[in-house]
């Protein structure tokens, strides 16, 4: 699974893409490309990568990416298992800023989505999207490009006067990546992702970016806002909180199913990174649903 720069149909810039996405997973790797992107999460559940952020996403998330934004939506192991069942589905719109024209966002009125989309370079989450942004979202894929822009227009500004969206990238990460670091950086998610189980060497997977060990830190650090360390345990606990949800392991199962080799560490780690405790993150998604 190759890094790749993905280029959207190219019929100049006013040109938007949308489709709906209906698949056994989603199966793009940790890529990034020139266009802005709206993503609508309808079915499946899983692990997003987004910048330097790492967190679960779920059915009902709409998510806005800035241009050359690195991002990798993973399901969980059990949509590998069954893939013939299209099981992941989202709607998926493409667009570059400029997708009305260069002077259009300059309107005074269209301030608020100028701001949105300089905005978008961190990634924007939409945490309670009301029903009728889902529908608009929804409805979009039947328009002509002509009224994509219209409609479009709508979207972007129906976000921008939401008070719930919030920021998922931190304000100082870096994302304007060269192709070799996109590849770099894949190679180290692929590795952590197929081993975060077993004790990860930082000496293996330097050895692998053809790097040593105190010359990959560094890069890692620039490059992601983290440490290889961070980023293994931010995996980890993502894994954790999935089976958290399911109830069929026990706290301490968990832990180790998670590559923590306790669960006192483990329940140390979880709350840092949580807020709360394991138990009571169970507790706590079990009582909203």
């Amino acid at each position: 699974m190759k890094a790749i720069h993905l280029k959207v149909p190219a019929f100049g810039k006013s040109y938007i893409d949308a489709r709906r996405e209906q698949v056994g997973y989603f199966a793009n790797p940790w890529h990034f490309h020139e266009e802005l992107e709206i993503t609508f999460i309808l079915q499946s559940e899983g692990t997003k990568f987004i910048g330097d952020h790492i967190s679960e996403f779920k059915p009902g998330e709409i998510i806005l990416l800035g241009s050359r934004l690195p991002h990798y939506w993973r399901n969980h192991s059990n949509y590998y298992q069954n893939s013939a069942q299209k099981g992941a589905e989202a709607i998926i719109i493409r667009f570059n800023q400029a997708y009305a024209g260069s002077e259009f966002l300059k309107i005074p009125s269209l301030k608020p989505i100028f701001d949105l989309l300089n905005d978008a370079k961190r990634g924007i989450y939409i945490g309670t999207p009301n029903d009728d942004l889902q529908q608009k979202l929804i409805n979009f894929l039947a328009l002509n490009q002509g009224q994509r822009i219209i409609a479009l227009t709508d979207i972007l500004l129906h976000i921008a006067m939401l008070k719930s969206h919030s920021y998922l990238c931190s304000i100082g990460y870096a994302h304007q990546y060269k192709s070799n670091d996109i590849e770099k950086i894949d190679t180290v998610y692929k590795y952590v992702l197929n081993n975060f189980k077993c004790d990860l060497s930082v000496d293996d997977i330097a050895f692998k970016c053809n790097m040593n060990t105190a010359a990959f830190c560094r890069y890692f650090k620039k490059k992601t806002g983290k440490t290889f360390k961070d980023f293994m345990n931010d995996i980890r606990l993502g894994h954790a909180a999935g089976l958290l949800l399911k109830g069929d392991f026990t706290i301490a199962e968990v832990a180790f199913e998670s590559g923590f080799n306790t669960p006192s560490y483990f329940n140390r780690m979880f709350k840092r990174n949580k807020g709360i405790t394991p138990t009571a993150y169970r507790l706590q998604y079990h009582s909203s649903n």
